[in-house]
């Protein structure tokens, strides 16, 4: 039952061991954390539908949208650490826990590795494995304006037009001097962040399948019947290793949290 929206605050910020990560929070209710994808969306929609029931977080991870920390995390086990750090600040206890590919990868780590932590799982178009014959298409040396039509299959997206025009026009400003670096900066550093989580081995971690018997938690894997970056052998393989997940295919691209983030509440509040 609805308990009435709490205003959701998008520029908010929390002190963590790495130093301030920037979220948004609202709501009130049992408690979910969201985690962005790569491309370090902003889940503006989906925070302020489940502000109606719940208390919601979405984090920054350091590296992304001013959040600080990045040097002090090498690899996805200081991620974990960092989110756990992160629940704790906000007074987040069993949260259900999702997130968008990379953030996926990383709710999924959170829950092997400490299952007790989290009350459910929502991992949508997820990374994290490694599926022989599937390979997840390459984010690292590829224009912004590639990369937008394999992860949008809605073009009318803000997020599609502005890294389209990241790719044909500022790019070559800047290598001609027109346009200041601090205009593309804060893209750089997003990368820089995902390649120490997801540089080598690539975008995956190779004990993660077998230890996803580990979930013990509701799961709902989503897959995106038009993703171009993650094939669908990656969500049915998430899946299939954890125990009574329920699997749902949704007409939409990679970035699922833009395009369908009526889905995303759905399948929360199925397991809420």
């Amino acid at each position: 039952m609805s308990r009435g929206v709490v205003a959701l605050v998008k520029d908010d910020a929390v002190d963590t061991a790495v130093g301030t990560v920037k979220l948004q929070r609202g709501g009130d209710g049992p408690p979910v954390l969201w985690m962005h994808s790569s491309a370090g969306e902003a889940a503006d929609e989906l925070c302020a539908d489940l502000a109606k029931d719940f208390f919601v977080a979405a984090p920054f991870f350091p590296g992304f949208g001013g959040s600080e920390g990045i040097e002090q995390i090498e690899d996805m086990e200081d991620g974990v650490y960092h989110l756990l750090d992160v629940m704790e600040r906000l007074g987040m206890e069993r949260p259900i826990v999702g997130g968008l590919s990379l953030g996926g990868w990383m709710a999924a780590e959170l829950a092997v590795r400490y299952p007790d932590s989290v009350s459910g799982l929502v991992l949508a178009n997820p990374a994290g494995l490694y599926i022989e014959g599937h390979p997840i298409r390459e984010i690292f040396g590829r224009s912004s304006s590639e990369l937008a039509d394999e992860i949008f299959a809605d073009h009318d997206q803000p997020l599609y037009l502005a890294m389209k025009e990241i790719g044909t026009s500022v790019e070559r400003s800047l290598a001609s001097g027109a346009i200041p670096f601090d205009v593309v900066r804060p893209h750089l550093e997003a990368f820089a962040a995902v390649a120490k989580l997801a540089w080598n081995p690539y975008l995956h971690n190779p004990r993660l399948r077998r230890r996803l018997n580990r979930v013990k938690v509701p799961t709902v894997v989503l897959s995106g019947t038009k993703d171009g970056l993650i094939p669908p052998a990656h969500p049915e393989a998430f899946a299939a290793e954890i125990a009574g997940a329920r699997l749902e295919r949704v007409d939409a691209g990679h970035m699922l949290v833009l395009e369908r983030p009526d889905v995303i509440a759905a399948a929360i509040r199925s397991i809420s």
